[in-house]
């Protein structure tokens, strides 16, 4: 399975506004002056997993039009991650050129999706300061006009903010409902659980798979 990655690559709508820092050896995102909610470090995060996406060799012109849709029916309290998500996979790969229509007409090839996790995480920074993460990691599975599957694998983007501890709570949105493990308090390490992100990553996958065989 191919997973395609970028992490912190500069954002569309956020690129006006960011700068860069450098800390430690690593080159992060900061923007002065304003602080991401969730929902917008959830929507970077997205704009970098459908950028990777968008390199697909598959997802060219005469391989058109395209449709974007959800692999299935999700709960409803999940509603604003997948709207989104088609949002920003459809205007990307509108801005490489390709015809993206509004809805299937049996005409077209699928560009089918599933989140496997959109979700802050907290992370320790030096002095008082909180990295806050955008991350999403999504299904991908392309099929062709008479319904068979060309290709499928994940894209992933991360997209990051450092904040001051202080403000954390005010940039915490529960109206939106996240998709992954919970995440861990500030100043704990994002990934500490490894194996357990691993596990539920690759029985999601089946449970894809099984899906997908039953149809």
């Amino acid at each position: 399975m191919e997973i395609f990655r970028r992490n912190l690559a500069p954002i569309s709508a956020l690129a006006g506004l960011a700068f860069l820092a450098v800390a430690c050896g690593k080159v992060t995102y900061a923007v002065p002056d304003e602080y991401l909610g969730d929902g917008e470090l959830l929507a970077a995060s997205m704009e970098v997993a459908a950028a990777q996406l968008g390199e697909n060799p598959l997802l060219r012109p005469e391989n058109g039009p395209f449709v974007v849709e959800s692999l299935g029916e999700e709960d409803g309290e999940y509603d604003w991650l997948y709207s989104r998500f088609e949002d920003v996979v459809s205007q990307e790969l509108s801005s490489r050129g390709l015809d993206v229509l509004p809805e299937a007409t049996g005409e077209e090839t699928a560009v089918k999706y599933r989140l496997i996790e959109s979700r802050v995480v907290n992370a320790k920074a030096e002095r008082g300061q909180v990295r806050r993460i955008g991350h999403t990691v999504a299904h991908i599975r392309i099929y062709d006009v008479g319904g068979e599957l060309f290709w499928a694998g994940e894209c992933e983007g991360d997209f990051e903010n450092v904040v001051p501890k202080g403000v954390i709570s005010k940039l915490e949105d529960e109206r939106i409902e996240q998709i992954g493990p919970q995440r861990p308090e500030a100043g704990q390490n994002p990934f500490v659980e490894p194996l357990l992100v691993t596990g539920i990553t690759g029985a999601l996958i089946y449970l894809f798979a099984v899906s997908a065989s039953a149809e």
